[in-house]
């Protein structure tokens, strides 16, 4: 296979990369809390030379896979009535505990299970300012979330919700659609009180599907007319091979 296929082939893997990136933030656009994906490329310059000669040519450019920026704007946030959901205006996260430790998520519709304890929809519990669970009581009925995150219900204060914030939020790994944890060396504060937090709201999806549509039509018609490319190559090549095997 000659340079200009391998130079197609690498456009071509990029692109593929793009498109699951794509489906996935189209397939989450009506998750509440969830923040887009955009992949990001960079030009890999490999070296050419004719040894026997000692030519060296044209560096020849091809498509690298760089990582993943995510999209960290917020969302619009949607007033549900529901009393145990919450939107986070700023830039914070909810801490919850999960089976790997402490993770993060801005996806604020939490409600109660068997035993009383405030959780995600997955299950997992929200921790307080002291890492503790919120447990309420079966005869607690009137819950109310402050804009600082206290909950409280006719019985008084259970605690202010623990919420974090840090110093460079590309460094935090998404382990699920709506859930981070944080990395090594990434500086970490609770409650620093740069958010508010909204109750009987939810913050939506931060995407767009009209932007993410068109998107995905560009990248079909760039992955079409790689093909294209290729295919009249393959021909090109064909076609010589064939013309110097007649003469010969």
């Amino acid at each position: 296979m000659d340079n200009t296929n391998y130079i197609a082939l690498s456009r071509q893997m990029a692109l593929w990369k793009q498109m699951d990136v794509i489906s996935n933030n189209m397939a989450n656009m009506n998750t509440s809390g969830y923040k887009g994906d955009e992949a990001v490329f960079t030009t890999y310059l490999a070296k050419t030379e004719n040894p026997a000669r000692g030519i060296v040519g044209n560096p020849l450019r091809f498509t690298q896979d760089y990582g993943t920026y995510k999209n960290f704007s917020e969302g619009m946030i949607s007033h549900t009535g529901n009393t145990l959901d919450a939107a986070v205006k700023g830039d914070a996260f909810f801490a919850v505990e999960t089976p790997a430790g402490e993770k993060y998520t801005r996806k604020g519709q939490f409600k109660l299970d068997a035993d009383g304890a405030i959780v995600t929809a997955e299950g997992y519990p929200v921790l307080s300012e002291n890492g503790e669970p919120f447990f309420i009581a079966p005869n607690e009925k009137e819950i109310t979330i402050t804009a600082s995150g206290e909950i409280l219900t006719e019985n008084g204060s259970l605690g202010r919700m623990r919420l974090a914030s840090f110093e460079d939020n590309q460094k935090l790994l998404k382990i699920a659609d709506t859930l981070f944890e944080n990395t090594e060396g990434n500086k970490m504060e609770y409650n620093n009180g740069n958010y508010q937090i909204v109750q009987h709201s939810i913050e939506k999806s931060n995407i767009e599907p009209v932007v993410e549509m068109t998107k995905m039509i560009n990248l079909h018609r760039s992955y079409e007319y790689i093909q294209q490319m290729i295919d009249t190559e393959h021909e090109r090549l064909s076609n010589t091979i064939n013309a110097f095997s007649q003469q010969a």
